[in-house]
Formats: structure tokens, sequence, C-alpha cells
């Protein structure tokens, strides 16, 4: 049974790392079924808020642009008439923005929100003009004008709106947690933890629900649980599974 987790929100808060509580509670669960991170994040950007113990484990970031499996890091990138829409439309509008390639990005806007602050913390990257990325997999904008995201989707770019940050995350055509996940050939019950939009393609396909917080309404047949209870709740799930035999 595979279980996946996202992180902001979900397992870790306020950019800080994942807890000692939580970290022991997913272990004790990954001795019995598959653990799966998925975030936001891109993989430059999970690590550093991963414990060590996690980091062989596969991981989706970007919203499903990047795959890790081993050693092995896949994206799937806008088209190159997207990114020339999108550099039009920043520099249109004067829009504050971060964008990342396959390791490298580009970021201009407030260096202390908060998703700035957890941006590659530990210098493995260089932070570029959008037009030297070698090729643009996420970005995200610090805007929440429905006009410029009405035309984003007609571009056929994925838009996820983010209100409690004041920001829009967008992903190339087609791309989400849910293909990135069934792209790693994870075969299973599925069982997710998450808690905002960028989830729901996971929660659609989930057997397991589990909606962290209250960004999310009525996610059909879900159980919310408090940031407080997360560490209980995943210690309850793997007590309630039984062993896997190999």
């Amino acid at each position: 049974m595979p279980v996946v987790f996202d992180l902001d929100g979900t397992t870790i808060f306020k950019g800080q790392k994942m807890t000692s509580e939580i970290t022991q509670a997913i272990e004790l669960l990954s001795e019995k079924h598959q653990v799966i991170f998925a975030s936001a994040r891109p993989i430059r950007d999970m690590l550093p808020v991963l414990p060590e113990v996690f980091y062989n484990f596969d991981l989706i970031g970007g919203n499903g642009a990047f795959t890790k499996q081993g050693e092995t890091i896949q994206t799937s990138s806008f088209t190159d008439q997207q990114i020339a829409f999108m550099l039009d439309l920043i520099e249109t509008r004067q829009l504050n923005y971060m964008m990342d390639s396959q390791w490298d990005y580009s970021f201009k806007g407030d260096t202390t929100h908060p998703l700035f602050l957890g941006v590659d913390p530990n210098n493995l990257a260089n932070n570029i003009h959008p037009r030297e990325l070698e090729t643009i997999v996420k970005v995200v904008l610090f805007t929440t004008d429905k006009t410029v995201i009405s035309e984003l989707e007609e571009q056929a770019i994925s838009v996820h709106f983010h209100g409690s940050e004041e920001l829009i995350d967008l992903s190339p055509t087609g791309i989400s947690k849910w293909t990135a996940f069934k792209q790693l050939g994870i075969e299973g019950n599925l069982v997710m933890f998450g808690n905002d939009t960028n989830d729901l393609p996971m929660f659609e396909n989930a057997n397991q629900k589990f909606v962290v917080g209250n960004l999310l309404k009525e996610v059909d047949q879900a159980t919310y649980v408090s940031e407080e209870d997360v560490a209980r709740t995943i210690l309850e799930l793997a007590k309630q599974t039984k062993k896997v035999l190999i």
C-alpha cells in the first residue's frame, strides 16, 4: 500500500524541518508500506526539510514536474511557446516571480516572503535571469489577479491558487502530483495526506484520504486532521495495517 505525504502544511510547518514526532511515525509506517513524498517544492528544496533517513524514498516535486527515484531525477517542462508567453506576461504586468529549472532558479520579489526563505537554503544552485535558465519546469507568480489567471489558463497552463500566500503556482499542461505518481509505476491502494488544492488530483484517486488543516473544504470521504494530530494519525495508520510479507 503506497502512502503519499505532502510536505508544507501537511508534514512540515512554517518552512521548518520535519519534527522528530512526525519523522518517527513515518519511519514506523515505512516499515510496512512504501512511503512517497509529494510537494510543490522542487527536489532541490525538498531535501533540506526532509530527514536524511527519507532521502532515498521516491519523491515528487514541483506539483508533479519533478520525480526522483534513486539517483534519477526526471522533469516535465513548459513548452517554448508557454515560456515565451509567461515571460512576456511577467514583463508587461511587472509581476514578481519564482521560476525553477532542472536545478537553478530565478527569483524576483520580496526576499522576506516565506516561499523565498525556503529556496535553496543549502546554496546548491544559482539565482539567474529567467532567460538564462536552461528550461523552465515550475513557476510561481506573486499575484492573485483573476485576469492574469484567465490569460494563463487560456494557454493551457495548470494554475493552482494559494490565497493564503497571495500567489499562484503554475505547472506544465496536464502535470500534477497524480500524473507523476502514475509515472513512478507504484501499485496498490493509495493513501494520501495533503492540505491544499494541488493535492486534489491525488485525493480524487486515493482510497484513504487525510486532509490536514482547513484550507480544503468537503473532500469526499476524507478524514480531517489538525496539525497537532498528524503524528498520532500516522501512528494509528501504521498500527492498523498488517506487515507486508516479502
